[in-house]
This record gives structure tokens, sequence and C-alpha cells, in this order.
């Protein structure tokens, strides 16, 4: 039991060096989470939301290197849920044509806006970095191809929701859509849903995508 716990110190130790560095080379502060949401001033409705943790740099990382995009400046990624802004500056990282996240918390959205005024990497590739204050379930797509990206912020039933968005907007205006859920609770989810397929699935994420539209993405 001893050796046990020494090893769960050891990896939240790395954990939290893993955080510092990340904030600290980037000038940053997106460490930290929010048990409830409900005690905060929030856009919408609150249903089954989660509370904020932000996901390790390396395992964002990992998974946007596994993505079915050759050309990632002919895709905005999206980040429903983006907290603090972590998600934002891995992804800044890699050449997309812009960076979105939406977070429906008013405190997380404003400390993401000063990280996005604050952060310096000279491993920027992506210009444009943007931090929504709005309601996932009410997010207008932009109609780019997208890559979008979820740890978790939310349970079934405000996910449905978002499905539902995202679909309709696809059948408006079709283009190539890849789904990167990290750590996933609600895959099945995608998985019933027509018009998504599985490409990828380990054991840290699962990505899908819109195959009719995957051969001829938008210019």
């Amino acid at each position: 039991m001893a050796a046990a716990l020494s090893s769960q110190g050891i990896k939240q130790r790395i954990a939290s060096l893993e955080e510092w560095w990340f904030d600290t080379t980037r000038s940053v502060h997106t460490s930290g989470s929010l048990n409830s949401p409900r005690d905060t001033h929030v856009t919408g409705e609150v249903l089954d939301s989660y509370m904020y943790v932000p996901a390790r740099a390396a395992n964002i990382r990992e998974a946007l290197c596994a993505l079915p995009v050759t050309d990632m400046s002919r895709y905005t990624f999206i980040d429903l849920g983006s907290g603090k802004g972590r998600s934002l500056f891995v992804a800044a990282e890699f050449p997309f044509r812009r960076v979105i996240g939406v977070e429906f918390v008013s405190e997380l959205h404003r400390e993401a806006t000063e990280n996005i005024r604050r952060y310096r990497s000279s491993r920027r590739r992506c210009g444009e970095i943007e931090s929504v204050e709005g309601n996932a379930m009410e997010f207008d797509f932009p109609d780019d191809n997208l890559v979008l990206y979820l740890f978790n912020p939310f349970g079934p039933e405000i996910m449905t929701r978002v499905l539902d968005n995202l679909m309709r907007s696809l059948a408006v205006r079709p283009r190539h859509v890849v789904v990167l859920l990290l750590w996933p609770e609600n895959s099945d989810l995608f998985a019933k849903t027509p018009g998504l397929k599985l490409y990828r699935q380990t054991r840290r994420h699962h990505i899908y995508q819109n195959v009719q539209n995957a051969a001829a993405p938008l210019a």
C-alpha cells in the first residue's frame, strides 16, 4: 500500500511539474480546477455540465498528431468547454487556420481571455486565438473545416444537443469535420450518430470524422 501511495504521489508531482513548465514557458496560467459551475455565473443552462479540469498538454498534443488531417491550415480548431485555454495554446502550436474556445463560465472565460493576451511561445504556428463566452448547445459552428475537441465538458444531455446542432450545421454546409474526444465518457453517442465514423481509438482518445466529406475538404 505504501508503495502504491508513493507511486501515486510521484505521478501527481510529475503532473504538477508539467503544468508549471507549460504555463511558465508560455506566460499563462491554465492550471487549477473549478469544482462546480453551479456556484458561478454562466451563460445559458447548466444541466449536466461537469467540473472543469485541464487536460495534460502531452495528451492533447499526442491526439492532435493523430488527426486525419493533412493540411491544418484549412481547419479551425474548436474546444467546447475550453476553461482557461490550455488546449487552445497547445492547438496554436499546430498550423490551424484559427483556434477558438467556447466557455460558458464567465470566470473561466475571463481567465482565458487574459491568458490569450499574455501568451508567448516560439512554438506558436497559429496567428488567431479566441475565447468565446457562450453555451456549447447554442454555439454557431463556423463554415470552415473543423477539428472539434472535447475533454468531457458535459454529460449526455448536453452532448446530444451539441451533436444535433453540429449535424444541422453539416446539413446546411457540408464540409470535413473531425471530432476528437480525450478520455471520452460519452463516445457511444458519437458512435451512434449517422454520418460520423470512428477513425482511431486508443486508451486516451477517440477520433471520429464525417467520412463522406473527408476526401474533399473545403479550400
